[in-house]
């Protein structure tokens, strides 16, 4: 390994930061459609905060040469930010609505499908978990936004739960790597 490979391993896994804040931010969300409402801030807070430890991991990993899952944690992280945005600065200006946010949903499935590829023909089975799982959430989450489907919210709220541990469950992966390299 040469010498400069070397210095930037020392800069550790960034995927842990990213992924354990996209499970907080999925479970959070889960727990609002399914438990109670009454959490939206919490969620809507978490969507922020994994969206920009996402995105700061994805720009860490470019660094470290690693691009699938920096592609893979800018995307998302990018994306939830501007879900963010859109639930807080749209709705101050009037541009939120069910059908914005519900677009604004789906229009992530076709990259997210196209990020799932290597990893289905990689065969790795946690990671095509996840991206499964999250497309449910976010097919869901678009028709449950655009159609005012209380219904769709729930599989959302399911799928966000079933995304989280799977998310978590390659975060997992990850330090158990790092934990072996010590």
């Amino acid at each position: 390994m040469s010498e400069q490979q070397v210095s930037i391993d020392r800069f550790g896994n960034p995927n842990i930061f990213g992924l354990a804040a996209f499970g907080f931010s999925l479970f959070l969300l889960g727990m609002e459609l399914v438990v109670s409402h009454d959490i939206a801030g919490a969620a809507l807070y978490a969507v922020f905060f994994a969206g920009v430890l996402e995105f700061v991991a994805g720009m860490w990993m470019i660094a470290k040469g690693e691009s699938y899952f920096a592609s893979i944690l800018t995307v998302f992280g990018m994306w939830l930010i501007g879900f963010f945005l859109l639930m807080t600065q749209g709705k101050a200006i009037g541009v939120f609505n069910g059908m914005s946010a519900g677009w604004y949903m789906l229009a992530i499935e076709p990259p997210l499908v196209m990020l799932a590829i290597p990893a289905i023909v990689q065969r790795k089975g946690v990671l095509c978990a996840a991206f499964l799982a999250l497309f449910v959430l976010v097919l869901a989450l678009g028709l449950g936004f655009a159609q005012a489907s209380a219904t769709w919210m729930l599989v959302a709220g399911i799928s966000a739960f079933a995304a989280s541990l799977f998310i978590w469950w390659l975060m997992w992966h990850h330090v158990h790597h790092l934990i072996a390299d010590l």
